[in-house]
């Protein structure tokens, strides 16, 4: 049994990998695709955003996307391998629950190009988003690199990023 979380920032193809990886038998889900687990909290208040927000990068400086780390834990307590995705900006709370963390990447104009040709997720598109996103992108990847995350190259097509993260899982 071994849990896996893959992370990435955004527009690196985490929900793409989970329905391939789930395709091929391996449990797999995107903490973004599963409902009410995780949130928009104010940073100031503490208080979760229960309304439509435009997500700029106003919005996002002055918030954090929350995963809750119970249920995130009850979720991945399965039997055989689990592979969990997403980016949180609480990630360092459930890091411990997991036996390997795997960092999707790419260039800044490959995840920007994603972002903006996906249709089942906002977030990123706001160009004041993206200059957030650019501007603390390598930050967060040095950070989750130093604390022994494996790094994946997502510039390939995504049948050949799965098989590289096959390997990783196994």
């Amino acid at each position: 049994m071994s849990k896996i979380y893959i992370t990435g920032i955004s527009g690196t193809g985490k929900t793409s990998i989970a329905n391939k990886l789930n395709e091929k038998g391996i449990k797999s889900f995107s903490i973004d695709e599963v409902p009410n687990l995780c949130h928009w909290v104010n940073k100031r208040d503490g208080k979760v955003v229960d309304y439509e927000v435009k997500l700029d990068r106003a919005f996002i400086e002055s918030h954090e996307w929350v995963c809750d780390a119970e249920a995130l834990k009850n979720l991945s307590n399965q039997e055989g391998t689990v592979v969990v995705l997403g980016l949180a900006d609480n990630q360092n709370e459930f890091l411990p629950l997991f036996d390997k963390v795997i960092l999707l990447q790419c260039k800044p104009e490959t995840f920007l190009k994603r972002i903006l040709e996906r249709k089942d997720n906002i977030f990123g598109q706001d160009k004041s988003a993206q200059e957030y996103l650019l501007r603390t992108y390598e930050k967060y990847e040095s950070d989750i690199l130093k604390n022994g995350a494996v790094s994946i190259n997502v510039e390939q097509p995504l049948d050949i990023v799965v098989e590289n993260i096959l390997r990783e899982i196994k």
